[in-house]
């Protein structure tokens, strides 16, 4: 995890303002050598989800570190991995209810499409017949922090459900399309490994049924820890429980099949501090709370799912420790950061670092109220360099056209 000084970041704050996202590249290249060496078990490729966190700084990094290719769901996703040097066949395209235009983009790129439906299998068939296709199966198993981002269950709007498969099959047929992978994701942040197993060994059962698959995808989701100083989960146990389902297949199928992980918010969520200044501190029925230049315009999380997330008082890191609530600057209720956390003694003008800001910061970030996106600044050792500058009132109102 990053944890952030004050005094190596004043000269940053001082040229670029408050609030301000920090990213260490180090930690970036850690999570990426620590994911490699976990699954080298097997015949890995990793995908970065890049909807985490789509910085192409950052993404230069990760490809850098030795992270094979991308996850992406959207056309303009695969166009910056494809901008950023990744040849197709590092891509995979997993949309969300694509549209035909969306599904002309990526096959005329060469990009593999990952379909989570019999619908956009027909019509990806239609409009590239004797193609290469994968699939995103249901599982019928999920794990996550929040319902919200629970993805492997019969009633979320993802996947393929196997009684499906024989009509996929047919479209096979039909349109001489080549399956090639088999892919379930359950959800975000899950920490034990028996989801994990059963979705493994659903993916394995269906891709039995296909005579040219070429991998099988687990998706991402492996759980972030969100507080200072508690141990995160060891990443070769996920390897270690799912071993027997993999060799059995092998087995089963003849040859060495291709494992692929698509994480996003493990490989970058603790790389990453969001720096936010006290501005307001009041006393409301027993409660203190602190008031920041920050908002789930910003940072969501919190405001979406009720996500914790930890802070540090970079100014009076000593101050004798209080119980508070920190807020934000947006004119909503759910604008707390946090409802009540021990932190040493908070100031109006204090600098405060949010931890583990990494995944879904930036990438969800909003202009809700009229606020700005805000400006990243990257350490690497010891140098410090902007890789994202705050927006303006006039980038903010170009596209109105007034």
């Amino acid at each position: 995890m990053f944890i952030p000084q004050l005094k190596p970041l004043e000269s940053a704050l001082k040229e670029y303002g408050s609030p301000l996202f920090v990213t260490d590249a180090e930690n970036i290249r850690k999570k990426a050598d620590y994911l490699t060496k976990s699954f080298s078990r097997f015949n890995t490729k990793i995908f970065y989800a890049i909807k985490a966190n789509f910085n192409p700084h950052l993404v230069r990094v990760i490809k850098k570190a030795g992270i094979y290719g991308i996850d992406t769901v959207s056309p303009h996703e695969v166009r910056l991995a494809l901008d950023l040097g990744y040849r197709p066949d590092q891509i995979i395209f997993t949309p969300s209810n694509p549209s035909n235009a969306e599904l002309k983009f990526v096959g005329k790129a060469g990009v593999l499409p990952n379909l989570g439906a019999v619908s956009e299998i027909e019509r990806f068939g239609k409009l590239f017949p004797g193609s290469e296709v994968s699939i995103r199966i249901c599982p019928e198993v999920g794990a996550g922090e929040f319902d919200k981002i629970i993805t492997g269950p019969e009633m979320t709007k993802f996947g393929i459900m196997e009684e499906e498969i024989p009509v996929v099959k047919n479209i096979c047929e039909k349109y001489n399309l080549k399956m090639v992978g088999i892919h379930s994701h359950i959800g975000s942040g899950f920490y034990t490994t028996h989801e994990f197993k059963v979705s493994v060994f659903s993916v394995c059962d269906i891709a039995k049924k296909f005579d040219h698959i070429r991998f099988i995808d687990f998706g991402g989701g492996f759980g972030v820890n969100y507080k200072i100083g508690e141990s995160s989960i060891d990443i070769s146990n996920f390897a270690e429980a799912i071993e027997p389902i993999i060799r059995d297949f092998e087995a089963t199928n003849g040859r060495e099949i291709e494992v692929r992980i698509e994480p996003g918010k493990f490989l970058v969520s603790s790389s990453t501090a969001l720096l936010m200044t006290v501005t307001t501190i009041k006393q409301k029925s027993g409660a203190t709370f602190v008031g920041c230049d920050a908002g789930f315009s910003n940072y969501i999380r919190p405001a979406m799912y009720g996500a914790f997330q930890d802070f540090i008082n970079l100014s009076n890191p000593k101050g004798p420790t209080q119980r508070v609530s920190i807020a934000g600057n947006v004119c909503e209720t759910c604008d707390l950061f946090n409802e009540g956390i021990d932190l040493p003694e908070v100031r109006e003008g204090d600098v405060l670092a949010m931890v583990v800001a990494g995944a879904y910061g930036m990438s969800m970030s909003s202009n809700y109220n009229l606020r700005e996106m805000l400006p990243e600044v990257m350490v690497d050792g010891g140098s410090v360099r902007c890789i994202r500058k705050r927006q303006s009132f006039e980038q903010m109102m170009e596209n109105f056209d007034i």
